[in-house]
């Protein structure tokens, strides 16, 4: 009886495969791909942690040494935890950036004076940009941007000194170089040096910041065996033109010192309103180009300031809506990775109403926008002159009109 039925299945399966092959399909290809398929990871996530010690820039008489230990603070070390995506080139970006990653890193520093700095603790994103790979090893770097809390901010009575940090969340800005080796398959050894940077972007005051030089080491585990990275490059960046218009509200403060003495002051905070029209034109894959003008209302504008002997000084807004406001032209520049633009601005001033606090004739945005499917956008731009300075940060919404 077995003998019968193998003698009628053999047949059976040699027909089957024959048929098969004549319609150009091989069973066990399909079966191959279909269990590759099954064992493929969604994402190639990891993990790390990295350590770094360093040293903190002398870039305002706080951390210069007038603090209460009356020495300079000049040392800190900080842990990241971070969680992280490598990208296979499941899309062209990903093959133009040469297999970026990016991940949500969780940062904690101590600058061993925890009475004046407190235990300053950030969430930022990140995304890495290798510049060179090679089979075991890389070189490239690392761009992150988020906020930071549980500072020990400026008061006047309690934290008199600390003109660095004047409010208990600000803005985290780093960026690092780096170079990484692999290990085993899973795990990845990375050393490098970093730049980090701390402020409120003057919504509060005092707002010196703070900036962090530092070495750092980092061991990554990838829960998944490293991807294989075949990169090929697309076509021809297909070039377009577009039309951005941007709303952009912020808030900022101000100190007012008395002439007599520099422990008096009024502290007075304003509002801020900009419109922005841009041509822009990208013609890479990566890089962005335009010009633009800015419409700019600032309650700042044109205040007048009367002093008393032995009092803070008296603040007054100005009433008149042309005293507030300004127009600037600007040239601007993107780099783009997929829907998230670095976009940076250098402007000038063409109209205003001159006062005697008014800003430099030249004035800087840095931040970055976020591109929706449907053509709007929103981004985070930091307002600065002397490429130092912070004016104000502009929370921006917007829509671009593109063509090609």
């Amino acid at each position: 009886m077995i003998r019968r039925i193998f003698q009628i299945l053999i047949p059976c399966v040699f027909l089957f495969v024959a048929r098969a092959e004549a319609f150009g399909w091989d069973p066990l290809t399909s079966i191959l791909k279909k269990d590759t398929l099954k064992t493929e990871p969604k994402r190639y996530s990891y993990f790390s942690a990295r350590y770094e010690i360093g040293r903190v820039l002398q870039t305002n008489d706080f951390v210069r040494g007038e603090n209460l230990a009356g020495k300079p603070i000049d040392t800190f070390h900080a842990l990241t935890l971070s969680y992280g995506v490598q990208t296979t080139g499941r899309k062209e970006w990903q093959h133009v950036l040469n297999f970026p990653y990016y991940g949500v890193s969780f940062y904690n520093a101590n600058f061993f004076n925890s009475r004046e700095l407190g235990y300053p603790t950030a969430l930022y994103g990140f995304i890495g940009l290798p510049i060179k790979r090679g089979p075991r090893s890389s070189f490239g770097y690392e761009l992150g941007f988020g906020l930071t809390y549980n500072w020990q901010p400026y008061d006047e009575y309690n934290n008199p000194f600390n003109i660095a940090i004047g409010s208990h969340r600000t803005v985290y800005g780093g960026g690092n170089l780096y170079y990484s080796y692999d290990l085993t398959p899973r795990w990845e050894l990375k050393g490098g040096v970093e730049f980090s940077h701390f402020s409120n972007g003057a919504t509060k005051q005092p707002n010196s910041g703070l900036n962090l030089f530092s070495p750092f080491v980092e061991l990554k585990y990838s829960f998944h065996d490293r991807p294989e990275l075949v990169r090929v490059m697309p076509p021809a960046y297909q070039k377009h033109s577009e039309i951005a218009v941007q709303y952009g509200i912020g808030k900022m403060q101000e100190e007012y010192r008395s002439k007599e003495s520099e422990d008096i002051f009024a502290l007075e905070s304003f509002m801020m309103m900009n419109v922005s029209v841009a041509w822009l034109r990208q013609t890479t894959w990566k890089h962005k180009f335009g010009i633009g003008t800015d419409l700019t209302y600032n309650e700042e504008g044109n205040v007048k300031i009367t002093y008393h002997e032995g009092q803070e000084p008296d603040v007054e807004k100005s009433s008149a809506f042309f005293d507030k406001t300004s127009m600037g032209i600007y040239g601007t520049y993107e780099f783009c990775i997929d829907r998230l633009s670095l976009a940076s601005y250098l402007g000038a001033y063409a109209l205003r109403k001159h006062d005697d606090r008014e800003p430099p004739l030249l004035y800087q945005k840095f931040g970055a926008k976020y591109h929706f499917k449907n053509d709007m956008f929103i981004g985070i731009l930091v307002r600065a002159h002397n490429f130092s300075v912070a004016d104000f940060i502009e929370w921006n919404i917007g829509y671009r009109f593109k063509w090609y």
